[in-house]
């Protein structure tokens, strides 16, 4: 039986989507074919088109999405169009896939569940017709890198107690969410395409225009674009936090620590996660998830590519193991200190392993999850609606955490 090959029309020729997506799409052509693009500036949509061989480019993104002969729409807009163009391609009988978060608002989750509901589409499955809803993926490239599923998860699970753990991105020179300069590291936080749609979202979200504060602005950005990559990486690896005890925002760096509990095979005991984020202007990516075990200390670090850089220049994900190299011989025998000759080279007391992937796999990795999840028999996608909801979950739980900081928390009775 050959396989199915979905027609994918896609919204958004950013350069982060010319960098990875694309590349990665055009290359998989047993499983896709880039049949219509979307974007606001006619030549960069006209480019993209002629560049990675599309069929149709557009700046009108309904052409897209009631495309009769696209049955898959990418929407790579900023997170304020996540719900308005989902809920559109869902109806329209259309399976999306959304980059994470796939939103910041109860509400806004609860209208993309509905139209879930109202769209049909028509599926062959094993020789078989069926019709049903249409399917939400969300996309987080690195939650699918062969060295994070097949090393990092597996040497976590077999590493007992955790005492300790680190989640970072430091991010240099990220276009798309402004560009600090050496007179002012402040980027600009804003949509580039429609910053009272974004605003708009955020009234939902906190129920106020009065705590709509430039600090939770330029957060929410801030996760809406790069944040909620590392905190689903997070949330996967270590489960749901118990708690968030602090929240600092100092745009543009912030910060979040989440207490977290030992399963009950490792006896429960409590340990803490540091998450810490912004933007600088040193070109470089500082993205990872350490966690720290009594003899053992496990990493997974991201390099994937900025805005503008092609995906095959060296961009990988990797994953470090350290431990006690327990093949030393030991600094004393029989009780007494061995002389040691001055100025020697000390022996090595750190094994450190590394295993790589590059990013175009994790991308490869993704997208063959999602197509086994729409055209397969049994899925292999994890980033589906239902995990979404454990995202927003997590947002929520850390816009709660900060509201009761500053003190405005609203009760009924207040």
């Amino acid at each position: 039986m050959s396989t199915p090959v979905l027609r994918l029309g896609i919204l958004g020729a950013t350069n982060a989507v010319q960098a990875t997506y694309l590349p990665v799409l055009r290359s998989l052509k047993t499983h896709y074919t880039l049949t219509a693009i979307y974007d606001p500036n006619a030549e960069i949509a006209n480019q993209c088109q002629s560049r990675f061989d599309i069929t149709y480019s557009t700046t009108v993104v309904e052409d897209v999405l009631l495309h009769k002969e696209v049955d898959v729409i990418l929407n790579l807009l900023p997170m304020e169009y996540h719900e308005q163009y989902t809920v559109t391609a869902l109806e329209a009988g259309k399976d999306v896939m959304v980059e994470v978060p796939l939103t910041m608002s109860i509400s806004s989750l609860r209208r993309i569940r509905e139209a879930v509901k109202k769209g049909k589409v028509s599926r062959s499955l094993d020789g078989t017709s069926e019709t049903d809803g249409p399917k939400i993926f969300v996309g987080c490239a690195r939650r699918y890198a062969p060295c994070f599923t097949e090393v990092f998860k597996k040497e976590l699970a077999a590493l007992g107690r955790v005492y300790y753990a680190r989640c970072r991105h430091i991010a240099g020179l990220m276009n798309h969410i402004g560009t600090p300069t050496s007179k002012d590291i402040t980027p600009s936080m804003k949509s580039n395409n429609n910053p009272e749609q974004f605003c708009a979202l955020l009234n939902d979200v906190f129920g106020s225009k009065e705590d709509l504060t430039p600090d939770r602005v330029a957060f929410c950005r801030y996760l809406g674009m790069l944040g909620c990559h590392d905190l689903s990486v997070m949330r996967e690896s270590l489960g749901f936090p118990d708690a968030v005890s602090n929240v600092a925002i100092t745009d543009p760096f912030y910060s979040v620590i989440f207490c977290y509990t030992n399963s009950t095979e490792n006896d429960g005991h409590p340990f803490i996660l540091v998450y810490e984020a912004g933007v600088d202007a040193i070109p470089r990516c500082d993205a990872h998830l350490t966690v720290y075990g009594a003899h053992k200390t496990l990493s997974v670090e991201y390099d994937f590519p900025r805005p503008g850089e092609k995906i095959s220049t060296g961009t990988y994900v990797r994953v470090v193991v350290e431990e006690a190299d327990e093949t030393m011989e030991s600094d004393n025998v029989n009780g007494n200190q061995i002389n040691v000759v001055e100025n020697a080279v000390p022996p090595p007391r750190v094994k450190r392993t590394e295993t790589v992937s590059t990013c175009d796999e994790a991308y490869e990795r993704e997208f063959m999850a999602l197509h086994s999840y729409l055209v397969g028999g049994a899925s292999a996608a994890k980033t589906t609606a239902d995990d979404a909801v454990m995202d927003l979950r997590l947002l929520l739980m850390i816009f709660d955490h900060y509201s009761r900081q500053c003190g405005i928390i609203r009760t009924p009775l207040s």
